[in-house]
């Protein structure tokens, strides 16, 4: 979810939301697990998410949103940061009706005091009710909550008297808290996710709805090394000379696991320019070697399974030259030869950065192949000789892409319904 924010913060500023914040103001600060922080210039929003399986239902009430449900932590974090932060717990589950729900409503409740024609102290009495379950809930999650407001260990919530502190500080944090309920489960987030949160900004971009996909991809790929505190510093390896390396450590700690507005903005145009570089590869349905490749190089379904076919088809004529005609042998050689000669000079011609050329080779190959003469003493048609280049393809002498673990896709493949046992759906073999 700390990528569904970078976009949100990448389209408000480029609808002008942030005006007067320079770029380099606007960050996504990764912290430890699924935690993150949202900088914007001197202000900060303090974000948390959890994951609640579908079996376990909604948030059903104040104790187990402070316990389980992440608000604790970030009550924790909002008092380490000197309580000038906002704070939002972002979660799949709903809040259940009650209590559950009130909390999540009580940073709307003074607006409604002020505004609504109900009675204030009727009001003022349920905000109050909630404030001081929220705090006998925090009593009781005990983790890294100051000592004159943690509850002794075998005290029960009903028992514990609330000190006026620890109300004062409760009031002042729901005031501040946002619940963003009814987020996509992890089971469906992977496949809505570009949609819901990546194109809104590639529409807002002018660019096509496919580059949405890649968008998701990369951002994503930022956001997954920084939370893990791998990312690239200005300081690169290079020592900290002098006094300030005292606490140098800590400014380098944060920097890299900081994603700014600027590396969410390169993020962004590197899927622009090379969309077919990040989108997930299609698993195709016959896990062979030569499919495995094509579709590493990002070619169709419809390419694969005609190459699946012209390679068999090749196999056959190499099977049955072998066998009717003696010493045969080194004429095969020399096909094979032309025709990975051929396969190679158009590689050259058509590789490119992303490191993605499949789809470019196969249309390469086919128009060389029609129009080709070196093959003509060979009996060989355009589609027997593309059979040829399959058949090396499937003996790991020609690729459509950069060099990848192939033994470990194709395991990928038969994992992901692709095949059993490396048969083609043909029943020939691989």
């Amino acid at each position: 979810m700390a990528a569904a924010d970078s976009f949100a913060v990448y389209l408000q500023w480029h609808n002008g939301d942030f005006a007067g914040l320079n770029p380099d103001e606007i960050n996504i600060i990764c912290e430890l697990h699924e935690d993150w922080i949202v900088q914007l210039g001197s202000e900060a929003e303090l974000v948390s998410a959890k994951h609640r399986d579908p079996s376990s239902g909604p948030w059903k009430d104040v104790a187990t949103l402070v316990s389980d449900g992440g608000v604790g932590h970030l009550f924790v974090r909002w008092l380490a940061a000197d309580r000038k932060p906002t704070a939002r717990l972002v979660t799949n589950a709903a809040t259940a009706p009650g209590p559950a729900r009130r909390l999540a409503d009580c940073s709307n409740l003074p607006s409604q005091i002020s505004q609504s024609g109900r009675i204030a102290d009727d009001l003022n009495g349920e905000l109050d009710t909630i404030i001081d379950a929220f705090c006998r809930g925090i009593m009781m999650y005990r983790k890294n909550v100051p000592d004159s407001w943690r509850a002794p260990a075998e005290a029960r919530s009903k028992d514990l008297t609330v000190p006026d502190d620890l109300i004062d500080a409760g009031h002042a944090f729901l005031r501040i808290l946002r619940i963003d309920e009814g987020r996509p489960s992890r089971s469906y987030v992977a496949h809505a996710a570009s949609s819901m949160y990546a194109q809104p900004v590639a529409s807002r971009l002018g660019h096509a709805s496919a580059t949405a996909q890649a968008m998701w991809e990369v951002v994503l790929q930022v956001l997954r090394i920084r939370m893990r505190a791998r990312g690239d510093t200005i300081q690169g390896g290079l020592p900290t000379i002098g006094r300030n390396g005292l606490t140098q450590g800590a400014v380098e700690s944060v920097e890299s696991r900081t994603v700014s507005l600027g590396d969410i903005e390169v993020a962004i145009a590197t899927a622009v320019r090379h969309p077919n570089a990040y989108i997930p590869v299609a698993i195709p349905s016959r896990p062979t070697k030569l499919s495995a490749k094509m579709a590493q190089g990002r070619c169709s379904h419809t390419s694969i399974e005609r190459a699946e076919q012209l390679r068999l088809d090749y196999s056959d004529y190499r099977r049955e030259l072998r066998n009717a005609v003696p010493g045969s042998v080194g004429e095969i050689k020399k096909i094979e030869r032309v025709l990975h000669r051929i396969a190679d000079e158009e590689t050259q011609r058509v590789r490119n950065p992303s490191g993605s050329w499949g789809a470019e080779l196969w249309s390469a190959l086919s128009h060389r192949l029609k129009n080709q003469n070196e093959l003509t003493n060979f009996d060989l048609d355009e589609d027997l000789s593309l059979g040829g280049v399959c058949y090396l393809s499937s003996q790991c002498k020609v690729w459509f892409s950069e060099g990848f673990d192939v033994k470990g896709f194709i395991s990928d493949m038969k994992t992901q319904g692709g095949g059993q046992n490396g048969a083609t759906t043909s029943g020939r073999p691989s």
